[in-house]
């Protein structure tokens, strides 16, 4: 089921479509999240996200996706994330979104928030008891996207997560 949003924005009104992910958008998510590599070290491996390319389809037994923000006028690729539910200790349904970025010179347009409204309702649809986003603890964006996943979406903040990442050893 393809949703169709049309966005208001003081610079520009875009026709958006949010869709599954397909093999050939590989390059243009690639092209995000390099972007997301770049400023705040995400861990991206060329290789490993290309190897994974059919995880990020639909497969019906599985509760995870990627989402697609595609400009219907221009067919590109604008905006991704990945969803996924995931059982906690107790057996409850546990959202997550990963992965969620726009291309940057299409910030501020409500990519995001059309992503967000879809991947809520697929994840609300599937079960889930909450939803759960990750975020890179860069100061200025963690506010902003508090700003408006919190004041705009009901997001609370629960969790802070250290993490201590391994360096792979290569022969």
């Amino acid at each position: 089921m393809i949703k169709k949003e049309k966005l208001m924005s003081e610079q520009l009104e875009t026709d958006i479509i949010v869709r599954n992910y397909r093999t050939s958008d590989y390059e243009e998510t690639l092209e995000i999240l390099e972007h997301l590599q770049d400023k705040y070290d995400i861990g991206l491996t060329e290789e490993i996200w290309r190897e994974s390319s059919g995880l990020r389809q639909f497969k019906p037994n599985l509760k995870r996706i990627t989402l697609i923000a595609e400009d219907i006028k221009s067919g590109e690729v604008v905006g991704m994330g990945v969803i996924e539910a995931k059982k906690d200790s107790i057996g409850r349904y546990i959202g997550y979104l990963d992965n969620w970025a726009t291309k940057p010179n299409y910030i501020g347009r409500g990519i995001g928030k059309v992503l967000a409204e879809k991947a809520i309702s697929i994840l609300k649809s599937w079960g889930c008891y909450s939803i759960r986003i990750n975020l890179g603890y860069d100061i200025a964006s963690v506010k902003k996207l508090m700003n408006i996943m919190g004041k705009n979406m009901g997001f609370k903040p629960m969790f802070i997560v250290l993490e201590k990442k391994f360096e792979n050893e290569k022969e």
